[in-house]
C-alpha cells in the first residue's frame, strides 16, 4: 500500500528526511515515532502530496505520488490539530475537505455523513463558530 525508495527532502541546505525506504502492506498498522525534527511530518506530507521529494519516491497502491495527485483518494490523515472554518457551515466544511480530496459530492450526501457521524440534522446548515466548543475541537 505506501512505499518509500529512498525517499529524501531537502529545505535549501537542511536535510529533513534522507533516503528513506519503507514498505507497508495494506492492513498493517504502522506507526512513525521520533524526536522533533526527525522527519515524521515531512514523511506524512511527502504521501499526501502535499510537498514534493528533493529525490526517491512515495508510491501509494504502486503509484507514485508526485506523478499522480489521485493517491490522496486511497489516504485518510487526521491532523493532530483540526482547523475547521468558522464561517462555513458544518456542510460546507465538509465539501471543501472533500474537494481536496478529489470527491464531490450533493449537499444530501454530505447531510447524510454527518448524520452517520452523530450531528443532528439542524445542525449541518450552520455555521461553525455558533458551535459549542466542544464540538469545534478546542
Amino acid at each position: 500500500m505506501l512505499q518509500a525508495i529512498n525517499l529524501t527532502k531537502q529545505y535549501n541546505q537542511q536535510t529533513a528526511l534522507s533516503n528513506l525506504n519503507l514498505s507497508i502492506k495494506a492492513g498493517e498498522v504502522f506507526c512513525l515515532l521520533g524526536q522533533n525534527g526527525a522527519g515524521k511530518t515531512t514523511t506524512i506530507n511527502l504521501f499526501l502530496g502535499f510537498i514534493q521529494p528533493s529525490s526517491g519516491k512515495a508510491l501509494v497502491s504502486g503509484t507514485e505520488v508526485a506523478a499522480n495527485q489521485q493517491t490522496r483518494k486511497h489516504l485518510a490523515y487526521i491532523p493532530e490539530v483540526v482547523m475547521l472554518y468558522g464561517n462555513l457551515t458544518a456542510v460546507e466544511n465538509l465539501d471543501f475537505f472533500s474537494r481536496l480530496a478529489g470527491f464531490k459530492y450533493t449537499s444530501g450526501t454530505l447531510s447524510g455523513f454527518l448524520s452517520q457521524c452523530g450531528l443532528q440534522a439542524d445542525a449541518h446548515n450552520k455555521r461553525l463558530s455558533g458551535f459549542s466548543l466542544i464540538f469545534r475541537g478546542c
